[in-house]
């Protein structure tokens, strides 16, 4: 017989094998997020690897623009309701596949600059990385407060074409994210 307390192990050991094998099989992941206080500014780092459906690739190998977004938030606790936002930051870059030149081209959407690159692997590769982001200034926030970073990325199903936003309702293939991940402060 199973005491309740086997049942609840069990139980939980099928969540954590589940979401193990959920997270292998993301198409966006943030590979490490950390912080560091530079002249007054909390400044961030992020890694994120990208790795799409060949049925997004195709798209966008046959001229689909598709618009991704990485996003960034400092949250302070609150024990009693919603944590609080404390800072945030978004970067938002458009992929498209020039076809007369043969490149893929990353065009940053916050200050409009583009770079071509030979193949998806690339573009995405050197999309990877952010650097040194400031987050927010250190002395805007209290000391006591307990705080933590979180981070999502995200392909913005929204801003694709009417035929594929209706397949991204369809199919979590179309809509890849690495949903929010918290990491200490």
């Amino acid at each position: 017989m199973l005491t309740t307390a086997r049942i609840f192990l069990i139980t939980l050991f099928l969540v954590f094998l589940s979401l193990s094998s959920e997270a292998q099989q993301k198409a966006i992941v943030i590979k490490d997020l950390h912080s560091r206080i530079i002249d007054n500014h909390i400044k961030v780092n992020c890694d994120v690897s990208y790795r799409l459906e060949d049925s997004l690739k195709e798209a966008l190998s046959n001229g689909i623009e598709m618009s991704f977004r990485l996003e960034i938030e400092l949250m302070q606790q609150n024990p009693y309701w919603l944590d609080n936002t404390q800072a945030r930051i978004e970067r938002e870059f458009i992929v498209k596949y020039h076809a007369l030149s043969k490149q893929f081209v990353m065009k940053d959407a916050g200050s409009d600059i583009e770079r071509s690159f030979p193949d998806l692997y690339s573009a995405f590769y050197y999309q990877r990385r952010l650097h040194n982001a400031i987050l927010a200034e250190e002395n805007k926030l209290q000391s006591e407060q307990h705080l933590y970073l979180r981070a999502r990325a995200r392909l913005l199903s929204e801003q694709l074409p009417l035929p594929l936003r209706i397949k991204s309702y369809l199919s979590s293939d179309w809509r890849p994210s690495s949903g929010w991940t918290i990491w200490p402060m």
